[in-house]
């Protein structure tokens, strides 16, 4: 009944995290859903990258990886909510990748039903949907540390320190593995006959 008490009644969308977090820690059921509607779209996309654009396992992870956050902010502090998501998803999808290896399951690569004459479209003719979907093409023949990496800088704006923060590495690390999957992904779209600039990469 105490717990119950200390609700904050007032809670809404706009509501900050830590407000959120610390009722969250008082059971408050409507604190976390709220945690959820705000996070849940771009960290199933971060994961949805990361397991090479697999939906249903996608899903599963996500799932899993709000679990994992709740049971997280019920027994420890947290300063700094996204960046916290951000790592147990990595670390999740991670762990993902490497548990369907084992059971020799392998992760199915959408981006292969796309028809090749497309990548020849002229750069002026190709729109926003046609390059997501190209870019997923080629980010799927990149491997995981590259894929997630990319992810967190092209569609997150991320620094590399808030990347460093959330695979657990340094930032030099993470500066090196741009400049790595920059390189790769530039190579394999040229050598399809695209225009890498059609990125910004």
């Amino acid at each position: 009944m105490y717990k119950i008490s200390m609700f904050n009644n007032n809670i809404d969308k706009s509501t900050p995290d830590n407000i959120l977090i610390e009722q969250t820690v008082l059971w408050n059921k409507s604190a976390f859903e709220i945690i959820y509607e705000r996070y849940n779209k771009q960290l199933y996309n971060y994961i949805w990258t990361i397991l090479n654009f697999n939906t249903e396992e996608a899903w599963l992870v996500l799932s899993d990886v709000f679990i994992k956050v709740y049971e997280y902010i019920q027994n420890r502090s947290v300063e700094n909510l996204k960046s916290l998501l951000y790592r147990i998803a990595h670390n999740t999808s991670v762990d993902r990748i490497r548990t369907n290896q084992n059971q020799n399951i392998k992760i199915p690569d959408e981006a292969k039903n796309y028809i090749d004459h497309e990548d020849k479209i002229q750069k002026e003719n190709l729109n926003i949907e046609y390059k997501r979907k190209l870019m997923k093409k080629y980010l799927s023949k990149l491997d995981e540390k590259y894929r997630s990496v990319l992810y967190l800088v092209y569609y997150e704006d991320k620094s590399y320190d808030e990347i460093a923060i959330i695979q657990q590495s340094n930032k030099n690390s993470i500066g090196t593995l741009a400049f790595q999957w920059k390189k790769k992904l530039e190579e394999i779209i040229k050598n399809a006959g695209i225009d890498p600039d059609i990125f910004l990469i």
